[in-house]
């Protein structure tokens, strides 16, 4: 309840955040919590701006150019890969903290996208 009313806020002018507060606030209402709130949280909103930024990335194509992922999971590909790198992480470690610490059942990475294309959603309307 108090995030939609600050979202409303922020809709109306009547707080001023950035863009960075924002994508946490979004994040926060939408991701499931976190085992590790210290890093998971930072490296989760790093993935979560850089899959945004990431819109109309090509997509993956293997040797023989053919498509072999989605636009999104490429972008999600690329989020996570970016995110390892910023953080001198590997990837196995970001996706853990992000995913599989996160999510239950078998398509936790999918589980995952589905909530990314939320927040992403969420962050436009703002």
């Amino acid at each position: 309840m108090a995030i939609q009313s600050l979202l409303e806020k922020i809709r109306t002018q009547e707080a001023e955040l950035s863009d960075e507060e924002k994508l946490w606030m979004i994040c926060s209402e939408i991701f499931p919590p976190l085992t590790d709130d210290k890093n998971g949280s930072r490296y989760r909103l790093s993935v979560a701006n850089r899959f945004i930024q990431l819109e109309g990335s090509p997509v993956k194509r293997d040797d023989d150019g053919d498509v072999y992922r989605t636009e999104n999971e490429s972008r999600l590909d690329r989020a996570l890969t970016q995110t390892a790198d910023a953080y001198d992480r590997s990837e196995a470690t970001i996706r853990s903290l992000c995913i599989h610490d996160v999510y239950n059942g078998e398509s936790q990475t999918e589980q995952f996208l589905e909530d990314l294309l939320k927040v992403e959603e969420k962050y436009k309307m703002l």
